[in-house]
């Protein structure tokens, strides 16, 4: 049995995860042909989920490996695709500075994240950018929304490729819901949330650091993103962004959406955060845990050293 078919049975995750390059039959058709002497080999860190002691009692698992260990991947680096997702300008324009005061201070209030987002952005997302690019490595940015998308040349191409989105699953019916979206917002977010939102939304962008080349493809949504991937021939997805244990997950196109189709979705480990909380921010266990629920549902964990060494050595021509 396949680790993605015993996951699913198991009950283990909602989403398949994507251990071996068995491609899903909605996928294996598009395959296009690719370079063989175009190889990405990396090293994939995957957390070892055994054996439980049973002399723990209800502690079993601390009986478990866990990381230390890491597979030699090699990989077509043409069937190869880096998915910068949801990284935005927050912290890093003059319309959306990361403080608690002026216009969006009331969305700023709640996004703790955004203080280890915008270094990340700084320091490691350019360079990863410019080894994918060097290496010829395809490129698909993933926006949050069409309002700030489509002014990207990469959009209106994926656009043109995916078509008309399908018809989703029928919605819930109508209903008076209580406590309501926007009480439970205040509740959870504070009453000056809901002050901030629209002019937060209006301004989010794609940073200067992250700007998608206009050669490169820009998308919003789980089906505009499987098509361009299908066009492209790639399966094997290498996520950066925010939040890993959010919008990576749950987001259109994100790791849940695409594992179910059939595709290995890995990331680089220093190119993401997580969403913490007071209880979790040090040491950052919300990320810790994403981390280790990235490796036993979806794909591997990269490290920027290893990939950015990996794309040198990808043959180009």
């Amino acid at each position: 049995m396949k680790r993605r078919d015993f996951i699913e049975k198991a009950g283990i995750a909602g989403s398949t995860g994507a251990l071996g390059t068995v491609l899903h039959p909605y996928f294996a058709g598009a395959q296009k042909k690719s370079d063989p002497k175009r190889i990405l080999n990396l090293k994939g860190e995957y957390y070892r989920h055994y054996p439980v002691d049973f002399s723990r009692d209800n502690e079993g698992a601390l009986g478990f490996k866990s990381w230390g260990q890491s597979i030699e991947i090699a990989v077509p680096a043409d069937e190869t695709a880096l998915l910068p997702m949801h990284i935005w300008n927050i912290g890093l324009s003059k319309e959306l500075p990361f403080t608690s005061q002026g216009p969006a201070g009331g969305v700023m209030d709640m996004l703790e994240w955004a203080s280890r987002s915008a270094p990340i952005i700084r320091t490691e997302i350019p360079t990863v950018l410019s080894a994918t690019r060097t290496a010829k490595i395809p490129i698909i940015h993933i926006a949050s929304s069409e309002s700030y998308a489509a002014k990207y040349p990469g959009y209106k191409k994926s656009v043109k490729i995916a078509g008309t989105e399908p018809r989703g699953l029928s919605k819930a019916p109508e209903h008076n819901e209580y406590p309501s979206d926007s009480l439970k917002n205040e509740l959870i977010f504070g009453k000056r949330f809901a002050d901030s939102i629209d002019y937060y939304s209006k301004h989010i962008d794609f940073p200067e650091q992250a700007k998608p080349l206009d050669s490169e493809y820009v998308v919003t949504t789980t089906h505009q993103l499987t098509e361009v991937l299908r066009n492209l021939g790639v399966w094997n997805l290498i996520y950066i962004g925010f939040a890993i244990n959010w919008c990576l997950w749950f987001s259109p196109g994100g790791m849940s959406d695409m594992s179910r189709l059939g595709y290995r979705c890995n990331c680089i480990r220093e190119a993401v955060t997580a969403v913490e909380n007071k209880e979790s921010t040090h040491g950052e266990f919300n990320k810790q845990q994403a981390l280790w629920r990235t490796s036993l549902m979806f794909g591997f964990i990269h490290s920027k050293e290893d990939y950015l060494f990996a794309c040198r050595k990808v043959y180009t021509g």
